[in-house]
């Protein structure tokens, strides 16, 4: 309401209030009133300025207020980044995105003796035996203490098994970011494809979902009982088997089988895609928090779709539409598809008037 953000406005946080110093900045940001976001962004401590989220803001304010040249500046600077932010500054400034892949460096002794290891041998055979639980522990146990370098011969070693999602959180431990081959896999390429062509969904949004949820991890159960590559609640997977598939429901077992799984995943992002103004951004984020949630947020008004994602109330679902869409961009370069920029998949958030009025002429036509 206008009085709330008249408080929240003239209120004077205390310097280490950073809840409330991103509360206003939201604030400002839903009401695009730029000239309160540049003078709130100079408040905000110096390492949080200096972050790329609030830096592409800074830029967006200064781009909103007429000052191009400073604006384009800090977009060309984010534009060297292979993140969400740096993506979308380049976007601002038609730059090419900065993908630079180049594979994990690994020395061949340290390699070597990692390979000839007897926990390696046992973790192996664990592996065999579909005992990962074990192997896990094992791997978790065995890596604790490595340093980059090893961290970096470990993570090639997981990826040789076919072991991604190990693979691709040893890497980072190392802080090794460069391996897009090791870090987003194409395993399941048919499964995907088919599907993917089937509810007319993008490969590349497909695979950022499953890098997202699982990390190609086909056997992964969530805390809250999300099950395989797609992380399908079964009460979700019982939905689409039976109201929009029409088939037999799956049992959990069924679910980690990568096929069905991907099958009930895609049919279920479909299904939440045509619900949501067919927007991949509330799609995407109503596949995390749920489409009921998603579309308590619309606004009242249309919003560009990188401010509805800053404003998305819950940490986890924002980042979690973030790393999606970051991660469909990079499986663009990995399939060697022309690059759909995140400002083509990323459409405007249309709001609630906006749907009102659309209905309202529908009904009278």
């Amino acid at each position: 309401s206008p009085a709330a953000y008249d408080f929240v406005a003239n209120v004077e946080p205390c310097s280490h209030d950073s809840k409330l110093q991103e509360t206003r900045l939201r604030a400002g940001l839903l009401r695009q009133d730029w000239p309160n976001v540049l003078r709130w962004l100079d408040r905000l401590p110096a390492d949080e300025q200096a972050s790329e989220r609030w830096r592409y803001w800074r830029a967006r304010a200064l781009h909103e207020q007429g000052d191009a040249p400073a604006a384009n500046q800090i977009f060309r600077e984010l534009a060297d980044s292979r993140s969400y932010y740096g993506f979308s500054a380049a976007d601002q400034v038609e730059m090419p995105y900065h993908f630079s892949p180049n594979k994990t460096p690994v020395d061949p002794e340290i390699s070597h003796r990692i390979e000839q290891s007897a926990t390696v041998a046992r973790i192996e055979e664990l592996l065999a035996l579909d005992r990962t639980n074990s192997a896990r522990r094992e791997w978790y146990k065995f890596t604790r203490e490595m340093q980059a370098d090893e961290l970096m011969a470990a993570a090639m070693l997981a990826k040789a098994w076919g072991w991604h999602d190990q693979a691709i959180f040893t890497l980072a431990r190392s802080d090794y970011w460069d391996d897009l081959e090791l870090r987003f896999p194409l395993e399941h390429g048919k499964p995907v494809k088919k599907q993917a062509q089937a509810t007319r969904l993008d490969p590349s949004w497909v695979y950022g979902i499953i890098r997202q949820e699982s990390a190609f991890n086909a056997a992964v159960r969530s805390h809250a009982g999300a099950i395989g590559l797609m992380q399908l609640m079964p009460a979700t997977a019982r939905f689409v088997s039976k109201k929009l598939l029409k088939q037999r429901n799956h049992t959990k077992a069924q679910l980690k089988i990568p096929e069905n799984n991907i099958l009930l995943g895609t049919t279920y992002l479909r299904h939440v895609l045509d619900k949501l103004q067919r927007n991949p951004v509330l799609a995407t984020a109503a596949y995390n928090a749920g489409p009921h949630r998603v579309s308590k947020w619309l606004p009242r008004q249309q919003l560009p779709a990188d401010i509805w994602v800053e404003l998305i109330p819950f940490r986890e679902t924002r980042q979690y539409v973030q790393r999606v869409f970051t991660y469909a961009s990079i499986y663009d370069h990995r399939l060697d598809r022309k690059l759909t920029r995140l400002s083509e998949r990323m459409p405007a958030i249309r709001g609630t008037e906006q749907l009102s009025a659309s209905a309202n002429t529908s009904v009278s036509l």
